[in-house]
């Protein structure tokens, strides 16, 4: 369709324009739709970082009857002052304000500072989440499904999952304590803290930078001329073929979805920025279609009960409507790791 409204487009001018103004970059635009298809976003391919380098190599240029040995001896210095800069990249430095960069990965509001109430069902959802992706706390995790198993050893691996989830945060937070009052040395104080739990009342913020993206809410994101809100997360999964099923099988996923909240819970010792987010149902809002791309349908959501992720989780990414259906938005990843 895009393909046959460029040519349409372009018969049209020409009753316009002489024939000097149809050169090869007006005819080049007759490719650019099959040239997607074949080989992919034109960023992947393109030839302006070549061209860019190329000017700065000739920038480099101070002699002109020796232009090969200036660009080598200025290529050479940068090279050693970017090693330098290497090296010393853990050291202090003295005057300087901090790198934004280094802010960026730590986790840094930039939007709004609201202090808002959850319920409890969202603080707990929240909790549990949080535990759940701790490492000190993953083998009381196996503690408890133990001692479930035990407890109930008719039952299958798919109710002792959902028990668990019911039931893992005030065990946690008994278990923790008792054995911290027999023998605190045994147990560290971020566990401590984590077995307490968050305080109600959290910051709430329309953007946060955090593993070197800007995010944005969906709210903040209609706002803005920019998009930000996309957000995708690599998460484990478990899979069952029916209600019968009695041994489901874990495995990695990759969801979509947009930011709808950004809130930073406070620990007693610490606080851990949370993203809620409206996640897309795997199962018939994601496509591939003929040429490749990966699509989702915005309108079709699921996980409602599992909105929350850590912000450090995140990974971005970005929506473009698809120009043959507006149900379906083509997903775009960012070239940040």
């Amino acid at each position: 369709m895009l393909q046959k409204e460029i040519v349409i487009t372009l018969c049209e001018l020409e009753m316009f324009f002489p024939p000097s103004f149809f050169d090869i970059m007006v005819h080049l635009v007759v490719h650019l739709v099959k040239e997607t298809q074949l080989c992919g976003p034109a960023y992947m391919r393109w030839m302006y970082p070549v061209e860019r380098y190329m000017k700065i190599l000739k920038g480099y240029v101070k002699n002109r009857s020796r232009p090969e040995g200036c660009m080598v001896e200025r290529y050479i210095v940068e090279e050693a002052i970017e090693f330098c800069t290497e090296y010393l990249s853990n050291v202090q430095s003295i005057g300087l304000p901090k790198s934004q960069l280094v802010e960026k990965k730590e986790g840094k509001n930039l939007i709004g500072n609201k202090i808002v109430a959850v319920s409890r069902v969202e603080r707990d959802q929240v909790h549990l989440y949080v535990l759940h992706n701790e490492n000190e706390v993953e083998p009381y995790v196996e503690i408890h499904k133990d001692v479930l198993r035990g407890l109930n050893p008719n039952r299958n691996e798919n109710w002792i999952v959902r028990e668990h989830n019911r039931c893992f945060i005030p065990w946690f937070k008994d278990h923790i304590y008792s054995k911290y009052y027999s023998d605190p040395a045994s147990i560290t104080e971020r566990l401590r803290c984590l077995a307490y739990g968050p305080s109600f009342h959290v910051f709430s913020y329309s953007a946060y930078a955090i593993n070197g993206y800007t995010f944005y809410t969906k709210e903040q994101d209609d706002k803005s001329t920019m998009q930000n809100s996309g957000v995708t997360v690599v998460a484990e999964a478990m899979h069952i073929s029916s209600v019968k099923d009695l041994n489901p099988k874990f495995a990695n996923l990759s969801y979509f979805g947009v930011i709808e909240r950004i809130w930073v819970f406070g620990y007693e010792k610490f606080q851990i920025p949370i993203f809620g987010c409206k996640w897309v149902e795997n199962n018939n809002g994601i496509r591939m279609d003929k040429s490749g791309f990966l699509q989702v349908d915005l309108n079709r959501v699921g996980y409602k009960d599992e909105s929350f992720i850590l912000a450090s989780q995140a990974r971005q990414v970005f929506y473009v409507n698809d120009p043959k259906s507006t149900k379906w938005s083509i997903v775009l990843f960012s070239n940040k790791k």
